[in-house]
């Protein structure tokens, strides 16, 4: 892959090597939004995507100075691809929205993403103890037409029990997985292992899924259904569920609203401004 800006080659204390790719923020977003959104969905929504994306590396620079990097390239941040991943269109948005970022109070906000609510964004203070108004979550519905609206999985209770106790856990042979809470959106809280010999541990439903994948699992919004020593988890949406949901952009956009008012509809509250160069 091709990049633009330095390569840093940092060794760490333990001599293992960290490669840091130092790169101004307009062309950090041109090489992130073509593995985050489709190249080929309208324009609005790739600004507005482009809007979310500056603002969130943008608050995580704030977060991590004392690291020796900013951001990392994988669902936890956002994924990155360089210069290789530039696309027309995505630099036309990334141009189009230069410098214009969301904040809050005087403050850049967490402008967190997910690929599809399936009816309902989530309150990022149910996650990461974050209690913002523009994130509060509410009702979307425009991400009916997502591929990931209604998804399932079928897996083998051993396998969940060996990830399980790969983390830490102790677990025998499982019986039963139950949901014993969910928040106000719907999404699960809290949920109940019970074992072969009775013996019951209870974790979080953010913990669960980010044990046995985020792309497996592939939200916190689903039921449970038991088949023996198989599980079979019927869920709706994909992602976290804070903030824009892509697949609703994607619509709104459709339907001809423009990207600040996407902006505005989730993240209620916010102001988009535009940072001068000193912060590029």
């Amino acid at each position: 892959r091709r990049f633009r800006g330095t390569l840093q080659v940092i060794r760490n204390a333990d001599s293992r090597l960290l490669v840091v790719n130092v790169v101004g923020l307009e062309d950090y977003v041109r090489g992130v939004l073509y593995h985050e959104i489709s190249q080929h969905w309208p324009r609005d929504a790739l600004k507005a995507q482009a809007v979310a994306t500056r603002t969130y590396a943008l608050n995580r620079r704030q977060d991590m100075k004392t690291q020796d990097f900013d951001v990392t390239s994988d669902i936890y941040s956002q994924v990155y691809g360089g210069r290789s991943a530039e696309r027309y269109r995505i630099n036309q948005a990334v141009r189009s929205t230069q410098g214009q970022v969301l904040v809050y109070q005087g403050k850049v906000l967490p402008a967190y993403f997910h690929a599809t609510c399936a009816g309902t964004t989530e309150d990022a203070n149910e996650l990461w103890k974050e209690d913002l108004p523009p994130l509060k979550g509410g009702v979307c519905g425009f991400c009916t037409k997502s591929p990931h609206y209604l998804w399932k999985k079928n897996l083998r209770l051993k396998d969940i029990q060996d990830q399980l106790n790969a983390r830490g856990y102790t677990l025998g042979l499982i019986k039963e997985i139950k949901i014993l809470e969910r928040n106000k959106s719907g999404r699960i809280r809290r949920l109940e292992i019970t074992t072969r010999d009775d013996k019951t541990t209870i974790l979080s439903g953010k913990e669960f899924r980010e044990i046995l994948g985020p792309n497996l699992i592939k939200s916190n919004n689903y039921v449970i259904l038991m088949k023996g020593y198989y599980v079979d988890f019927i869920g709706r949406g994909w992602g976290h569920g804070v903030g824009m949901c892509q697949w609703g952009a994607y619509e709104m956009a459709r339907q001809h609203n423009r990207y600040d008012e996407i902006l505005k509809f989730y993240y209620p509250g916010s102001e988009m401004v535009r940072i001068g160069k000193g912060n590029r």
